[in-house]
């Protein structure tokens, strides 16, 4: 694979994108603020034509529950507008990221939600953005949603190891389908081979460890402090209770279901889902979002989502791994690895070179939680 083109600074990138959109280097940077209330109806319009049509949701309620829009204590981070030409021409989203890593402390921001419009979008306009958000924050992260996101993931961001797709089949019927078809017409066959995953799935459930009580949850703790793995190394993001809540419960484009895992009065562990429909309208459980302070607590947490989605006649469960400690704990309760899954990329970069470095070393846990798709 050939290297990919180096990219200019962005003070000389400004330049050339400046004069690609007709426009001076003063006014291009100018033109970049956070956006406000005022903004949102430019920007709707602006996502209206870039969101795939039957995607039926409030848009308008996303982006005040995502970003601040000038408001004190709202939202994750700041949505970013580029106005130029009296239009908004594109946009790019920050979430902070508070994390610590080698008993260290730092604050950054995940980049996501980068929108420009077709006209500008030969200019360099987007990796411009990045940039720009790079020279406000100690360090950003990125991760690939698309084709476009991989790319620029790819050519400004330190890579990180891939987050790769790992199921559990529940009902062997859609795999079958996809190879077999001669051999999924067969119902005897079928339902021979559905009844030893259940079989299968049972003595799994019957070794996973004792001591944890699982139960729905509707309300977090502001105080609560997500659990993290005690094992040492790694990065660690830093999330309480207030965060969890409403990141992961007050999102109005994906309702999840929530449960945690307690042993005795401290909490465990916690894990999110959705339950969302394949390409044919088949139930699938989703796995979007997982915290637990030991390899236990993640497993115990996995077989309660293997539990539910039976319960729902859901065809599989799906989840993205990017760190072996979690794979590892995956394949324990029967998850197995896609055979032709490259990963989806992420990376990090900072303006010190050696941080950079040093959180690329570092193992990461993202999860989709980190995926700005919210259910695309």
């Amino acid at each position: 694979m050939s290297p990919a083109p180096r990219v200019p600074a962005h003070d000389k990138l400004g330049r050339l994108v400046a004069r690609s959109l007709g426009l001076d280097e003063p006014a291009l940077r100018e033109g970049l603020r956070p956006a406000t209330l005022d903004d949102l109806p430019d920007v709707l319009a602006l996502r209206r034509e870039h969101l795939l049509p039957g995607h039926q949701w409030d848009d308008d309620a996303y982006l005040r529950w995502r970003y601040r829009l000038g408001r004190e204590q709202a939202g994750f981070g700041d949505l970013w507008c580029l106005r130029a030409h009296g239009r908004v021409l594109a946009t790019i989203g920050v979430e902070d990221l508070p994390i610590d890593v080698d008993g260290q402390h730092l604050s950054g921001a995940q980049v996501m939600d980068l929108l420009v419009r077709p006209e500008a979008q030969e200019s360099g306009l987007g990796i411009w953005l990045n940039q720009a958000m790079l020279a406000r924050h100690d360090f950003t992260l990125a991760v690939g949603a698309n084709a476009n996101s991989a790319g620029i993931v790819r050519r400004l961001f330190e890579p990180l190891a891939p987050r790769l797709t790992f199921t559990h089949p529940l009902d062997l019927g859609p795999f079958v389908r996809r190879r077999w078809p001669t051999l999924a017409a067969t119902p005897l066959a079928m339902r021979v081979a559905n009844a030893g995953l259940s079989l299968r799935r049972l003595a799994l459930r019957w070794r996973r460890p004792r001591g944890f009580a699982v139960d729905g949850a509707t309300r977090l703790d502001p105080a609560l402090a997500a659990p993290v793995p005690r094992r040492a190394g790694g990065v660690h993001l830093r999330h309480d209770g207030d965060y969890l809540q409403r990141r992961l419960l007050a999102n109005p484009r994906r309702p999840l279901s929530l449960r945690v895992a307690r042993r005795g009065d401290t909490v465990a562990g916690l894990i999110a889902w959705a339950v969302e429909a394949d390409d044919l309208g088949r139930p699938e459980l989703h796995l979007i979002d997982w915290h637990h302070d030991s390899d236990e607590a993640l497993l115990v947490l996995l077989h309660e989502a293997l539990r539910e989605a039976a319960a729902q006649a859901c065809t599989c469960v799906r989840l993205l791994l990017q760190d072996e400690a979690s794979q590892r704990v995956a394949a324990r309760a029967g998850f197995l690895p896609s055979s032709d899954d490259d990963g989806r990329p992420c990376g990090v970069q900072s303006r010190d070179a050696g941080l950079a470095a040093r959180l690329a070393r570092a193992p990461w846990s993202l999860t989709d939680r980190h995926d700005d798709a919210d259910g695309f």
